[in-house]
């Protein structure tokens, strides 16, 4: 059973595994330091058993949720993973009345597109060559939240 957790410290260096096989561009450990540290910050990490197979980056700043990060482990994609991490923020964001959700993400990426799509998020703007490593833009996507 996937339960979803507060990130501590002795955490960084299994997310770090996740976050070098799922992106092109992986934050550096002292990121994830960096946020656990960081008041706006909040992160979580999704794990079963003592296997940590995701995690969750956000910022909540007056009543918007910023995504920062997300990736689940490269063998337990497609398993719901992503989406009980998303379920989870939705909640919290409507118990601490936050009225909008927002991310980039690379324009390429249409998995993670998708994703986003099916939780309704959409379109707003572009960040232009916004990823290096391929000078794809950013899609700025929001999702309007129900403080009721």
């Amino acid at each position: 059973m996937i339960k979803i957790r507060d990130m501590h410290a002795d955490d960084v260096s299994e997310v770090m595994k996740i976050e070098r096989a799922s992106f092109n561009e992986p934050w550096a450990e002292v990121h994830f330091y960096f946020e656990l540290y960081t008041r706006t910050a909040i992160n979580w990490v999704a794990e079963e058993g003592k296997d940590i197979c995701g995690y969750l980056c956000f910022w909540k700043i007056s009543d918007e949720l910023h995504i920062n990060n997300i990736a689940v482990k490269e063998d337990r994609r497609q398993e719901g993973i992503a989406q009980k991490m998303i379920d989870k923020l939705l909640i919290f964001g409507r118990k601490n009345k936050s009225n909008m959700m927002i991310l980039e993400v690379n324009e390429h990426n249409e998995k993670a597109r998708k994703f986003y799509e099916k939780n309704g998020f959409v379109e707003v703007g572009r960040r232009a060559k916004y990823y290096a490593h391929d000078q794809a833009d950013a899609l700025i996507l929001t999702k309007e939240l129900e403080t009721k």
